[in-house]
């Protein structure tokens, strides 16, 4: 009994004073806000102070439920990853639960995938005077992940991604130019990060050129953005060479530099 009458004690006191106030301290007497709770001692708090979020075990979307409401999931599939452990929002307007978006998720879910590109092209290098494509595949030997089981290079150069979800990708293109002596033309090329073959939306591209005059010469170009896979998508490059100055009609050979050329996925989450 002197439990509850203590808690209804200290509830009527929150009441009253929010009543008075509109605001409601807890270990302070001057609440900036409508609820600010403060540890008595920041520099060493105890372990039970803070604030809990409601906890549960699964995010039901059948109820009509008020927007903004906020609750931490204790659970997740560990087969398929679908619904991640976290916080979450009702989202009235779609009727759907909206994940907290964090970078400091759990170490599984820190994946971190490195591959170098091939040192030639898979149609040979780019001599033609003429606009022209090339495409760029990995060398699987290079490979590096965390995850390796969700991750590998085919037969084709392509790099094939086994883990569905949002990647942030950074790579590095880089193509070494030599114009057999001859002053080499000004050339202008793409980049272009492909996914099954095609051009995703939003692109990943760049685009760089040689200058005309120089005999030996290397591009280094990035590429940087973010893109969902889903499972089994496959990445390589393109190379479009989109410019070439007509007044010159040098036999200038265009390679890729080998492991300078590479790309990065980091994933982010499955949304």
């Amino acid at each position: 009994m002197k439990t509850i009458n203590s808690t209804l004690l200290i509830l009527g006191s929150l009441f009253n004073f929010g009543l008075l106030s509109s605001q409601v301290g807890v270990n302070t007497n001057t609440p900036k806000t409508t609820l600010e709770i403060m540890t008595e001692d920041k520099d060493n708090p105890l372990n039970n102070e803070g604030g809990i979020i409601p906890r549960v075990t699964s995010l039901n979307t059948a109820n009509a439920k008020e927007h903004g409401l906020l609750v931490f999931l204790d659970f997740e599939d560990p087969l398929t990853e679908a619904i991640e452990r976290g916080f979450y929002w009702w989202n009235n307007t779609s009727s759907t639960w909206i994940p907290f978006f964090s970078m400091n998720k759990m170490t599984k879910d820190k994946t971190i995938t490195y591959v170098s590109c091939k040192s030639t092209f898979d149609e040979g290098p780019l001599t033609s005077v003429s606009t022209n494509v090339r495409t760029l595949g990995f060398d699987g030997s290079t490979l590096i992940a965390n995850d390796t089981g969700n991750f590998e290079v085919n037969a084709s150069g392509e790099l094939v991604v086994k883990k569905a979800g949002t990647y942030h990708v950074q790579a590095v293109l880089s193509l070494h130019s030599v114009n057999n002596g001859v002053n080499a033309a000004r050339d202008a090329y793409e980049g272009i990060i492909l996914v099954n073959g095609a051009e995703p939306v939003p692109s990943l591209r760049t685009a760089y050129g040689f200058p005309s005059g120089s005999t030996v010469f290397d591009s280094n170009t990035a590429i940087s953005g973010f893109v969902t896979l889903n499972v089994n998508d496959r990445l390589r490059f393109s190379i479009n060479r989109y410019y070439r100055d007509p007044s010159f009609t040098d036999p200038s050979t265009i390679t890729p530099n080998g492991t300078l050329s590479n790309l990065t996925l980091r994933y982010i989450r499955n949304f």
